[in-house]
């Protein structure tokens, strides 16, 4: 019968409930879990002690910079309380920039905690900054629009350029302007559709709403209608749509005279003086009242018409039996 193998000083034996762990006996120790704790510690009153105060600094100055911003933003661009619309765009570029400026303070203060964090906790901080430097170098050459789009984009809320819910034409596109970005800026024009353009793009704007809007009505009669019965009707309306909506129109209407002499009408121009974004609702209504007006007066508006003139040449017998009547054979 065999012996069982005895265990040699070589082979020690060792307890079986300690199998499921034979690599890391030391975690079911409690002298290793003390020494780790004393360790903690240790490092928590050192190295600990400065994250803790550096992120306690990052949360105060990141609050007291939001209230800044905030209070600055507000004395800055005031509402003027004479227009609801005005005030409601006001509103709105004050919470563009304030958007604007928390995210540049946020990202550039937790930067510097960040770095100052793996200085405190032993992470040698230059060879990071030098790698920062020239990765810096490369991304900015790689990314020269995106550079670019960023300054616009910051130059045109600084600026104050044009604002959310100003109508502007960027190039061959026109529209409200729905949100002003770092890097783009969005528009929707009349019939809904959305452009975004990148704001290193813009060249040149055309701000249709700023302040005030001038509403210009050029109108054509005929060459044989009255030019001054005209011109009295087109005021006489005016006058009235100035008095119905005396709270937008800003200065009393015009009749300016005679504009241009067409080929086949004598135009006729007017001008109302209005709060921006009024003139083109305000324009639709007055055409139509002058349109019945002045077909009320037989004033005639000219449209294009064409004559035609039929030439008669003899027709072949065969010709006329195809175009004569039943009743003429």
């Amino acid at each position: 019968m065999a012996q069982p193998a005895t265990p040699t000083p070589e082979d020690p034996a060792r307890p079986e409930e300690f199998d499921i762990l034979p690599d890391h006996t030391e975690l079911l120790s409690p002298q290793w879990w003390h020494e780790k704790f004393a360790d903690f510690l240790e490092w928590l009153m050192s190295s600990g002690l400065h994250v803790l105060v550096i992120l306690a600094l990052l949360f105060i100055t990141l609050r007291f910079t939001r209230a800044f911003v905030r209070r600055t933003v507000k004395l800055a661009v005031r509402p003027r309380g004479k227009d609801a619309l005005l005030d409601l765009m006001v509103s709105k570029r004050q919470t563009t920039l304030i958007k604007l400026f928390d995210a540049v303070a946020t990202i550039a203060f937790t930067i510097i905690a960040i770095l100052m964090i793996l200085q405190a906790v032993g992470v040698a901080v230059t060879p990071l900054l030098a790698s920062a430097g020239i990765a810096g170098i490369a991304i900015g050459l790689g990314a020269q629009s995106l550079v670019k789009d960023v300054l616009g984009g910051a130059f045109i809320i600084m600026e104050q350029q044009f604002s959310v819910g100003d109508v502007v034409k960027i190039g061959t596109l026109s529209g409200a302007v729905e949100a002003i970005n770092l890097r783009t800026t969005i528009l929707r024009d009349g019939d809904g559709s959305v452009h975004i353009v990148p704001n290193g793009q813009i060249s040149q704007v055309t701000v249709l709403t700023r302040d005030w809007s001038k509403l210009v009505l050029d109108l054509d009669i005929a060459y044989d209608a009255d030019i001054d019965a005209a011109s009295a009707i087109v005021k006489k309306l005016l006058e009235a749509y100035a008095a119905e909506h005396s709270d937008l129109v800003i200065e009393p209407p015009e009749v300016l005279g005679v504009q241009t002499l067409a080929e086949s009408s004598v135009q006729i121009r007017a001008s109302m003086k209005m709060l921006p974004g009024k003139q083109w609702a305000a324009g639709r209504e007055l055409r139509a009242r002058i349109k019945k007006a002045f077909d009320a007066a037989g004033i005639e508006i000219p449209f294009p018409q064409r004559t035609l003139w039929l030439r008669h040449e003899k027709s072949t017998p065969d010709q006329a039996a195809l175009y004569s009547r039943p009743e003429d054979s």
